[in-house]
C-alpha cells in the first residue's frame, strides 16, 4: 500500500508552478503511534467565548500571570473589557483607530498597572486609586493632607514642638537645596510617605511607619500617591492643601479606585504618540511613533518624565516594535533590530548589549516571543529567529526559519498591502 505523506505546513508557489498545499486552523505535534508520519495535524480549538464582547472587531487579547488576578482584558472595536472568567466588565474610555493596541504591564507594593497605546492615545488601567500633587513654583513650606494626616517640608525635620501628623505640628519631610531643590524636597516626601530614607536626616524622627493608606513616587514637578487598597474605598481618601501655594492636587480625593476607567498618561510632548511598549525590570519602555527614541516610566509611576528618554543607537531607523526577552528588551526597527538591558543606575536605568545588534528590520506588528527568543518577518519578507539555534551548535544571532513557499506568500501580501499587483 502506498503511504501518502501528510503535508505538515503550507505551500503555495504559483511562479514555480508547483501544487498548493493548504493547511488551515491546524498545528503540527509529533504523534509517535502514527508510524509513517510520525506526526499529526491537530485542529485549532474555536474562540465563541470571545463573541460575547461587544463593540466591534476583535483587535487584541491580554492576559498575564499575577496581575489583575489573572483576568483577561479584550480590545473589542474601541472598547476595553475585562474577564475573570465569569463575568465580564467594560472599562470606560476610548481605544482609537483599528489595529493591535500595544500593552506593557507594571507592578509593585500598593499599584498594579496595565498601559495601553493605541497609535492615538497612550493610557493606564488601575485598580487603585490615585492622586497628584504638581507643584508650579517653589516649594518651601506649604501644609497638605492626605487622608487625615498632615505633611509639610522643612530644613530642620526636628524642630523644637516634635512632629505629630497634625494641622499644628505636620510630619515633616527635608526641604531640597541647590540645583535640584524642588525635586529633592519632593523625593524626600516620597521617603516619609513610603518610610524608605533615614529617619531624622530625610523626615522627621516621630514618623514610626509608612502611611497606612498611600504608597508615592515623584518626578521633578510632581507628587503621585496611589492607594494600597484597590476598590472603590480608595476613592475617599483626601487630597488637600491646608495651606501655602505653589503646590496643587489635581482632585479633592484620590480618583479611580476600583479599576473601572481609563487614565491618561502625561508627560511626553504634544506633538509626540506614543507606540510600541514592553515592560523590562520593572520599567516600561514607550517608543516614540516615527523616531527612534523611547521614553521609560519609573516603577510606580504613571506620567513620563521628559527627560527619562533615550534613542535606538545602531542605524538611524524608526523604532516599530519592542520585546522583553528575559531580562533584556529587543528594540526592533525598519533596518535593525537591538537589544537594550536593565544597568541599574537609576540615572541611566538602560543600555545597548555589545555586540547584540542585527542588521535585519522587520515588519511592523509581526516579532513575537516563541520560547527564549523572538520570531518576526524581516523587511525582506523572510521570518527569523532571533536567539540561539535549534539544534546543532548553539549560536546567539539571526536564523532564517521560513520556507520559499511561505515567502512567496509574504511576498505577495506585501505587495498587495502596497496596492500593487502580486
Amino acid at each position: 500500500m502506498v503511504a501518502i505523506p501528510i503535508g505538515i505546513n503550507a505551500y503555495d508557489r504559483i511562479v514555480a508552478g508547483k501544487p498548493i498545499v493548504r493547511v488551515e486552523n491546524r498545528y503540527v505535534e509529533k504523534d509517535d503511534p502514527n508510524l509513517r508520519e510520525q506526526v499529526a495535524l491537530l485542529g485549532r480549538p474555536g474562540s465563541s467565548a470571545l463573541e460575547q464582547f461587544a463593540g466591534g472587531t476583535l483587535r487584541g487579547t491580554y492576559s498575564r500571570p499575577g496581575l489583575f488576578n489573572g483576568d483577561l482584558f479584550v480590545v473589542s472595536g474601541s472598547s476595553l473589557w475585562r474577564y475573570d472568567g465569569t463575568t465580564s466588565t467594560h472599562i470606560t474610555g476610548t481605544i482609537a483607530n483599528s489595529g493591535n493596541p500595544y500593552v506593557a504591564w507594571m507592578k509593585g507594593i500598593g499599584y498594579e498597572y496595565l498601559f495601553i497605546a493605541d497609535g492615538t492615545n497612550f493610557q493606564y488601567f488601575s485598580e487603585h486609586a490615585a492622586g497628584t500633587l504638581t507643584r508650579t513654583a517653589a516649594i518651601t513650606n506649604q501644609v497638605i493632607k492626605i487622608g487625615t494626616t498632615y505633611y509639610s517640608w522643612s530644613s530642620s525635620v526636628n524642630p523644637g514642638t516634635t512632629p505629630d501628623g497634625t494641622s499644628a505640628h505636620p510630619y515633616l519631610a527635608l526641604l531640597g537645596t541647590g540645583l535640584t531643590a524642588d525635586e529633592d524636597s519632593l523625593a524626600n516626601m516620597v521617603k516619609l510617605l513610603n518610610f524608605s530614607g533615614i529617619s531624622g536626616f530625610d523626615y522627621s524622627s516621630s514618623v514610626s511607619a509608612a502611611n497606612a493608606d498611600v504608597t508615592a513616587t515623584s518626578t521633578e514637578t510632581t507628587l503621585v500617591v496611589t492607594a494600597i487598597d484597590n476598590t472603590s474605598a480608595g476613592n475617599a481618601i483626601a487630597t488637600t492643601v491646608f495651606s501655602g501655594s505653589n503646590v496643587s492636587w489635581g482632585a479633592a480625593t484620590l480618583t479611580g479606585g476600583g479599576g473601572t476607567a481609563l487614565q491618561s498618561v502625561t508627560g511626553y510632548g504634544s506633538d509626540e504618540v506614543i507606540k510600541a511598549l514592553t515592560s523590562v525590570s520593572g520599567y516600561v519602555l514607550a517608543s516614540v511613533g516615527n523616531t527612534r527614541k523611547f521614553y521609560w516610566i519609573n516603577p510606580g509611576e504613571v506620567t513620563i518624565d521628559p527627560l527619562n528618554f533615550a534613542t535606538k543607537e545602531s542605524q538611524p531607523d524608526n523604532i516599530l516594535d519592542m520585546l522583553t526577552v528575559g531580562d533584556q528588551a529587543l528594540i526592533c526597527g525598519n533596518g535593525s533590530a537591538e537589544n537594550w538591558y536593565a544597568t541599574g543606575d537609576l540615572t541611566a536605568p538602560f543600555a545597548p548589549v555589545k555586540g547584540r545588534v542585527y542588521q535585519r528590520g522587520v515588519i511592523e506588528g509581526t516579532p513575537v516571543i516563541v520560547d527564549d527568543g523572538v520570531v518576526l518577518v524581516g523587511n525582506d519578507g523572510k521570518v527569523y529567529q532571533i536567539g540561539y539555534q535549534v539544534g546543532g551548535e548553539a549560536v546567539w544571532g539571526v536564523h532564517r526559519i521560513s520556507t520559499n513557499s511561505i515567502e512567496e506568500r509574504i511576498r505577495r501580501q506585501l505587495r498587495l498591502e502596497q496596492g500593487l499587483t502580486p
